[in-house]
């Protein structure tokens, strides 16, 4: 996180603040209104290394807009966060692109892209798979809905494959994607009642390992 330890939360801010030639005064205001927006006041005067893994990623969130910058550049910013870091984290950039700063994301996590991105470009292995606004590619790749079908034997595998639902496998489950996820529930529960099923919304992550495959990697 390159954070002073030496330093306190707010020094950091000010300290950082000098390479880009901002008054005192100004630097000082800045800083102070980034600790609010963080919700970091209470820590202002705390040494980093008192820091949990959440407040330092949120000072080094704070410490890249210090300078009010019209691109923030933004590298894995929430992992290894508990959830109600994340949530915070999320909530202040969706404020920042509100408020006009271009935002360009790395990250693993699929939700977090469709959160927090207008538009995405999958990658993987280097090259770019896909790339569209997260609905789109959602909608285009998997459609509305997908049914996980637990631990399918070969007679559901294949009543799947006679009515021409696109499905894909993974270990113990059976993953069909289609519009209409409610129709080909029930299908299933008549044809073999004891099959356990599960309907939710198709995600960016399904887009993802639709195209690279749900295969654990090295």
């Amino acid at each position: 996180d390159n954070l002073d330890p030496d330093f306190t939360v707010r020094q950091n801010l000010l300290v950082y603040a000098r390479y880009f030639a901002l008054p005192r005064a100004e630097a000082a205001a800045r800083a102070d209104a980034l600790l609010a927006l963080m919700q970091l006041t209470e820590k202002s005067r705390a040494k980093i290394p008192e820091l949990s893994g959440g407040m330092k990623r949120r000072l080094v969130l704070a410490r890249a807009l210090i300078n009010h910058p019209e691109l923030l550049v933004l590298d894995e910013p929430t992992t290894g966060l508990d959830p109600q870091a994340r949530q915070l984290i999320w909530e202040r950039v969706r404020k920042l692109r509100a408020a006009g700063t271009a935002v360009l994301l790395t990250t693993h996590y699929m939700e977090e892209a469709s959160r927090l991105c207008d538009r995405v470009i999958l990658m993987d292995g280097g090259k770019i798979l896909l790339e569209g606004a997260p609905a789109t590619l959602i909608a285009e790749t998997i459609g509305r809905e997908v049914v996980e079908l637990l631990e399918p034997d070969e007679a559901l595998t294949a009543f799947v494959a006679e009515r021409g639902w696109p499905s894909e496998s993974s270990d113990d489950r059976l993953f069909v994607y289609d519009r209409q996820g409610a129709v080909v529930a029930q299908a299933v529960a008549e044809a073999f009642p004891r099959a356990e099923r599960l309907i939710r919304h198709a995600t960016l992550e399904d887009v993802f390992l639709h195209r690279t495959g749900r295969t654990l990697r090295d």
